[in-house]
């Protein structure tokens, strides 16, 4: 008996304990989706509609997502414990947990397309073979939310397992395509000087590390598909991907500063000022932001210091001369 079948006696270690497992790492990484939303939207005030549009689009979609995975479990293991006949039977929210997943990818490789045909020159033939894979992910994606709806049991669905194996075949190959191409192109640009190379370098390390966590969760779906396709190891895999690909897009934006080296790490505001004898206030905001820097383009630098004047031999005396102005210094600079 097939243990995806999940008949009476059938282990629930590779199949409800697959998918719980599955649901707490992408909790844990939605948390992280949030962090950088914040960052995100406290700090690149000044970006396009349209990208923040995205942004809010993907962060729905990841909430729309893990409630729906949450749905899943609770039913299966609270609402249902010692029911032997639910297990076997497939509850909605667990056929509509690939919609929002496949919209989020669909939304993040096409970001990338559009990098892509930018950068290449408005290449249609790259940019539109890049798009027939988003593309036929999202249909094959769509065909089987539907499948598995009509299915309604787990013995059901291996019937459509091709299917299942084609969706991360698709993706995977989308993933390899975009990371690639955009390295060829970061790779082949001639810097101009050292620190434009060192901007290409952080790049091309960058685009390397934001899609290998996406390809390899696919293909780590992908192989559990094909070893074990009477199980449900690969929905572990399955269930992250989206929140990867959400993740990959907000640390791509959100890393613009740091790739551009004017920033040594977090894009963290201090404020240095001085008191007199009172000694010297430090002050930490991470995430207001003053309207200086609103700009992700723009780099300001405010030194505030405030002089005491002594008369000769009288300093410790408190006999000083009240200063006369602040010296205020401002560095901006410009991309």
């Amino acid at each position: 008996m097939s243990a995806a079948t999940l008949h009476p006696g059938a282990p629930l270690d590779n199949t409800m304990g697959s998918m719980l497992l599955g649901v707490i790492v992408s909790a844990v990484l939605y948390g992280i989706s949030l962090l950088q939303c914040l960052f995100y939207f406290t700090r690149y005030v000044r970006d396009a509609k349209i990208l923040k549009i995205l942004v809010a689009s993907t962060l729905f979609l990841d909430t729309l997502h893990l409630s729906f995975v949450i749905h899943t479990m609770y039913h299966y293991l609270i609402s249902n414990y010692y029911t032997h006949d639910a297990l076997q039977r497939m509850i909605w929210s667990v056929s509509l947990e690939a919609l929002p997943t496949g919209i989020t990818a669909g939304l993040v490789q096409s970001f990338y397309a559009y990098r892509i045909w930018r950068m290449s020159h408005h290449n249609i033939f790259l940019t539109g073979f890049i798009l027939v894979l988003v593309l036929a992910t999202s249909a094959c994606g769509t065909a089987w939310v539907v499948l598995a709806l009509q299915a309604g049991t787990y013995e059901r669905l291996l019937r459509i397992s091709p299917l299942t194996i084609s969706i991360n075949a698709l993706s995977t190959a989308a993933d390899v395509t975009i990371t690639s191409t955009l390295c060829f192109m970061l790779y082949r640009t001639r810097p101009t000087s050292r620190e434009t190379e060192t901007m290409v370098n952080r790049l091309i390390l960058f685009t390397i590390n934001t899609g290998l966590l996406t390809s390899l969760c696919a293909v780590a779906s992908l192989i559990s598909l094909i070893a074990s396709p009477k199980t449900l190891i690969y929905a572990s895999f399955y269930f992250c991907i989206g929140r990867l690909y959400s993740n990959a897009l907000l640390a791509s934006l959100n890393a613009r500063a740091v790739i551009r080296g004017r920033i040594n790490d977090v894009d963290t505001n201090f404020h240095i000022k001085s008191a007199g004898l009172r000694g010297t206030h430090l002050s930490r905001d991470v995430f207001a932001r003053p309207s200086e820097f609103t700009s992700a383009d723009e780099l300001s630098v405010r030194i505030d210091r405030a002089t005491e004047r002594y008369a000769d031999g009288e300093y410790g005396k408190n006999k000083y001369v009240p200063p006369q102005a602040e010296d205020s210094a401002t560095v901006v600079a410009d991309p």
